[in-house]
C-alpha cells in the first residue's frame, strides 16, 4: 500500500529492464470461447498509451447502484489484445495496481511488457481507472495532503505528531469533500466490485480472471465473496488484511523498516552510510545550494517510500551515497554533488503523499466504519514506532489519521474473520513486504481455505513478475493459464544479488 500510486511505475520500469521471460506453459484449460466485447474500443490518445497497440474505451456505470438515476461515472478502460490467434484466446486478464488511488491506465504498458509470452498469447490485458481516479470522470480534485510535521532534529514526540497531523488531515479532507461532494460518497470498494463485474461482462468474459495488487486484493477478495460463481482465477498479490478495521491498517506502519532489512543485506555499504546519515541528521540539518535544506525526514520519506520495490534499490543506494558525501564533507558544499542533492530535495518536497488524503483516505474511510479516537491513534502509532523505529511512526500516523474531517456515510466491505470462502484463489506475499505485512498475507490465506500461498523471502511488494523470481512466476503463470494451483503452499528464495 505504501506510496504505490507514486512509485509503482518507476519500480516497474526498473524491473522490466531486468525481467527475463519464462518458458511457455502448455495450453490453458478448456473454456468456452469468450464473447465479443461490447465496449467501443479505439486507439488510445493518452500519454504513454499512444504507441504499442493499446486500445481505450469508456464504460458508463451508475454512480449509485441503488439509484440508477443519480448520475454516472465514465470509467476509463484500456487493453492490449492478446498476441495469439483468435482461437488461442482464453479471455481477459484484468488487473488493478493498488492504492487506493492507483491508475490502471498509467501502469498498463509496463505490465504488458512484463507478462510472459505464454500469458500474452492467450489473454487480453485489461485495466481501468476506478471511480474518481485518473482518467475516469468525474475524478477527485484538490485533495493533496502533505507529509506529517515531524521534529527535524532531536527526539520525536509522536503524540504531538499525531495530534498535529490529525488537524492537517481534517482540514485537507474537509476541503476535498467540499470540492467533490457530488460523487465522493460513491467511491467505495463495494461499488468498485460491481464495476469490475460490469467490466467482466463488457469484455465478453463468462468468468473473471483477475490480478489484484496491494489494495487491489481488497477488490479481489470482495469480488470472490460477492460473485463466487463468476471467478475463473483470482491472484491476490501483496494482500490487505481481509479482517481489517480502519485503525488496524496502521499495523502496516513498520513494513518499510522490515523491507529495509532486505535492502541492507544487498547493499551493506549503503546501509552503513545511511546509519551515519541518520546519526548526523538527528543532530543537525545541512544547508544546500539554492536555499534548500537537507533534513532527516526528506531522506527517510524517499528511502522508506521506495524500499518496497527491489527495482528501486540501486536508486536508493545512489541517493544515500550522494547525501553521505555532502553531509560528511567528502564533497564540498558548493560541489556538483551538493547541487544534485539540492535538486533531489526540491523534487522530493513537491512529491505527493499518496498514503494520506485523496483517494487513499476516501476509499478506506468508505470501506471501514470505525472511527478511533485520538488516544487510540496515538497508542497505535507508538506501537509501530517500537516495531519500526526508523519509519513506523511516520507511516502509522498517516494511516491512523486518514478519516479526520470526512463525514461521508461508510459503505463497509465484508470482512472475513473466520474460515471464509471456499473459492480457490492464489495468494502471493513476501516475508518482509515493505507495504503490506506478511501477517496480512497469512490472514488472506486463512480466509480462503482452498487457496494456495507462495511466500517470497524478501521485501518486494507485489511479487508476480516484479520479484524476478522464477519460483513465484511459474506458479502464477500456470494458475492464470490453466487454473491449476500447486498441491501445497510454497516458499521462494530471495533473488536480489548483493551489490559489489
Amino acid at each position: 500500500m505504501s506510496r504505490v500510486p507514486l512509485l509503482f511505475g518507476t519500480a516497474l520500469t526498473a524491473a522490466a529492464c531486468a525481467f527475463v521471460g519464462l518458458a511457455g506453459f502448455g495450453p490453458p484449460a478448456a473454456t468456452a470461447a469468450p464473447a465479443a466485447s461490447t465496449l467501443d474500443w479505439a486507439a488510445c490518445t493518452q500519454d504513454g498509451l499512444r504507441k504499442g497497440g493499446f486500445e481505450c474505451a469508456t464504460l458508463v456505470v451508475p454512480m449509485d447502484g441503488s439509484q440508477p438515476d443519480a448520475g454516472s461515472f465514465r470509467l476509463a478502460v484500456a487493453r492490449h489484445r492478446s498476441s495469439g490467434a483468435a482461437d488461442e484466446r482464453t479471455g481477459s486478464l484484468i488487473f488493478n495496481p493498488g492504492g487506493p488511488g492507483g491508475s490502471g491506465l498509467d501502469t498498463l504498458p509496463v505490465i504488458w511488457t512484463l507478462l510472459p509470452a505464454s500469458v500474452r498469447q492467450h489473454f487480453d490485458l485489461v485495466t481501468w481507472d476506478p471511480r474518481g481516479i485518473g482518467a475516469t470522470r468525474p475524478a477527485l480534485r484538490g485533495c493533496a495532503t502533505p507529509f506529517p510535521d515531524r521534529a527535524v532534529t532531536g527526539a520525536v514526540d509522536w503524540a504531538a505528531v499525531v495530534r498535529g497531523f490529525h488537524r492537517t488531515m481534517a482540514a485537507a479532507n474537509r476541503a476535498c469533500q467540499r470540492a467533490n461532494a457530488s460523487f465522493i460518497g460513491f467511491m467505495g470498494t463495494n461499488e468498485v466490485v460491481q464495476d469490475l463485474d460490469r467490466l467482466r461482462q463488457a469484455v465478453g468474459d463468462e468468468k473473471l480472471t483477475y490480478w489484484g495488487m496491494s489494495y487491489g486484493t481488497r477488490i479481489g477478495y470482495v469480488y470472490a465473496l460477492t460473485f463466487p460463481d463468476r471467478v475463473r482465477a483470482v491472484v491476490l498479490d501483496g494482500s490487505i488484511d481481509p479482517a481489517s478495521t480502519l485503525l488496524s491498517l496502521s499495523e502496516g506502519g513498520a513494513a518499510p523498516d522490515q523491507a529495509y532489512g532486505s535492502f541492507a543485506d544487498a547493499y551493506p555499504t549503503a546501509d552503513a552510510q545511511w546509519r551515519t546519515l541518520q546519526s548526523v541528521l538527528e543532530q543537525r540539518t545541512v544547508a544546500l545550494p539554492d536555499g534548500q535544506v537537507l533534513d532527516r525526514w526528506v531522506l527517510a520519506d524517499f528511502v522508506y517510500g521506495a524500499v518496497a520495490q527491489q527495482g528501486a534499490y540501486e536508486g536508493i543506494a545512489t541517493v544515500i551515497d550522494l547525501a553521505h558525501a555532502v553531509v560528511t564533507g567528502e564533497a564540498a558544499s558548493d560541489s556538483e554533488a551538493a547541487r544534485l542533492l539540492s535538486i533531489f530535495v526540491t523534487s522530493s518536497r513537491k512529491a505527493p503523499n499518496s498514503n494520506a488524503g485523496g483517494a487513499f483516505a476516501v476509499v478506506n474511510c468508505l470501506d471501514y466504519a470505525g472511527r478511533p479516537g485520538i488516544g487510540r491513534m496515538i497508542s497505535a502509532v507508538r506501537g509501530q514506532v517500537r516495531l519500526g523505529p526508523d519509519y513506523g511512526g511516520s507511516l502509522a500516523t498517516m494511516f491512523a489519521t486518514n478519516c479526520a474531517g470526512l463525514t461521508m456515510k461508510p459503505d463497509p466491505v465484508p470482512l472475513i474473520t473466520g474460515a471464509g470462502s471456499d473459492v480457490p484463489v492464489l495468494v502471493l506475499g513476501a516475508s518482509r513486504d515493505g507495504s503490506t505485512i506478511v501477517q496480512w498475507t497469512a490472514r488472506m490465506s486463512r480466509a480462503f481455505p482452498e487457496s494456495r500461498t507462495v511466500t517470497y523471502a524478501g521485501g518486494q511488494h507485489v511479487t508476480w513478475l516484479l520479484a524476478g523470481s522464477s519460483c513465484v512466476d511459474r506458479v502464477a503463470n500456470a494458475y492464470v493459464l490453466t487454473q491449476r494451483l500447486p498441491a501445497a503452499d510454497r516458499g521462494c528464495r530471495n533473488t536480489v544479488r548483493p551489490a559489489s
